[in-house]
């Protein structure tokens, strides 16, 4: 895994308060953790100065684990909004890149029909050529499935939000488990409130990270059950009230198992719901949950990925454009960091998604605590994609979640904060 960086002069990184991390006006040091190879097991720190530089950007690496751990508290409001903000008052063309992409449906389409395919037909074949082809073919396509569910959560594939929710419990059907409907409201206030304790859920639970910390057997746990984590951790945190889309997406879901049951039998559903637990698991594209926020930097809570795993994840690796400009389409956000390189290129960056999981599990300075929390939240009626020509009540919380969330906030007001 590499964690690196190149500072270039007039850019904005936004990582924080200055106590957290040394900031220089032009920098040319590079700071990279491990190879850049996605086969890469290594897990150490190399700084390096090009020279020529009047002040060096000093990139530190997380804070050790000691007996007191806790997140990273930040008193500043999350980075993406103010970047987002600089980056428009100088490039307003980005504007021109919002929009819906209209080829993820087809896209979406064959993988469907891939899946549904292979478990129909993998039904007979030898348990290691069946296990062979969950990994490298099954898992791939459902984590493909579970990112373009995040890319319509944003409304990004049709004008209507309404149509998005349903494309998206299309989208669902090969991952065996009811999720689409009850992803949108969650991860919106991802986007909207990240890091926001009681309102991210996106980040372990403090009995979760307490239990975790930095054991490698905990952590080789926490990967094995990464998606059981994510499923069951915001009905505890923020629980939703059920909706209609809830409802029509359980329904359309239990009629696909069962007809696929009814079909082709039991080892059907079972291709289909080992295909979801290994993509979550110990698979090279579950590296990107952790990629995208643990705090290997310290106090950096976005990195960004450009390697080649993009091509089968809706380019999810470009994530520091993604927080940034959430109502641009997978397939225009390398020109977001084209247009916008002098924003983009100097913070640090994720080399391999294989290496950071191999990271996290074997480094004792990585832990569940490596992620940056705060406690200030914003109007959760923020709009999903400017483009949209009604509102998107979906991607909201109603009076009683607020309430729920705000009572979260109050009861950890005595929090330290940096």
């Amino acid at each position: 895994m590499c964690i690196s960086v190149k500072p270039s002069k007039g850019s904005n990184n936004n990582v924080g308060s200055e106590d957290k991390v040394g900031l220089g006006t032009e920098c040319s040091s590079v700071v990279s953790i491990g190879s850049s190879s996605e086969s890469t097991s290594s897990a150490e720190i190399n700084v390096s100065d090009s020279g020529g530089t009047d002040t060096d950007m000093k990139w530190e690496y997380a804070d050790n684990y000691s007996a007191d751990a806790d997140f990273t508290w930040m008193a500043n409001e999350e980075p993406h909004r103010s970047r987002r903000t600089e980056i428009l008052r100088k490039y307003p063309e980005i504007k021109k890149l919002y929009g819906h992409e209209w080829r993820t449906r087809y896209m979406v389409a064959g993988t469907v029909m891939l899946q549904t395919l292979l478990a129909a037909t993998m039904c007979n074949v030898s348990w290691p050529l069946f296990l062979t082809v969950i990994y490298i073919v099954g898992a791939t396509a459902n984590h493909s499935l579970f990112l373009a569910i995040h890319e319509w959560s944003h409304n990004l594939g049709f004008k209507k939000p309404f149509h998005n929710q349903i494309a998206s419990a299309f989208a669902n059907l090969p991952i065996g488990m009811p999720y689409s409907a009850s992803f949108k409201p969650y991860h919106m206030d991802h986007h909207r409130n990240q890091g926001v304790h009681g309102l991210d859920t996106d980040i372990p639970h403090p009995i979760e990270a307490n239990i975790i910390q930095n054991r490698t057997p905990f952590k080789v746990l926490y990967m094995l059950t990464q998606l059981a984590f994510y499923a069951l951790r915001p009905t505890i945190i923020k629980p939703l009230k059920p909706t209609r889309m809830m409802l029509f997406n359980l329904l359309l879901q239990l009629s696909y198992d069962a007809t696929m049951f009814y079909l082709f039998g039991l080892n059907a559903l079972l291709y289909l719901l080992l295909s979801t637990i290994i993509c979550g698991s110990f698979h090279p594209t579950a590296g990107h949950f952790l990629s995208e926020h643990l705090e290997v930097v310290r106090g950096v809570e976005t990195y960004s990925y450009y390697g080649p795993l993009n091509y089968v994840t809706y380019n999810v690796g470009y994530h520091n454009e993604h927080h940034d400009f959430p109502f641009v389409p997978w397939s225009r956000l390398p020109d977001v960091k084209k247009i916008a390189a002098e924003y983009y290129d100097p913070l640090p960056v994720c080399k391999s998604w294989v290496g950071i999981i191999w990271m996290y599990v074997t480094d004792p300075k990585l832990g569940a605590y490596s992620r940056v929390k705060r406690m200030d939240r914003v109007s959760a009626t923020e709009r999903v994609n400017p483009n949209d020509e009604l509102g998107d009540k979906t991607a909201t919380m109603n009076n009683n979640e607020l309430l729920m969330a705000d009572g979260l906030n109050s009861m950890n007001t005595s929090k330290k904060v940096d």
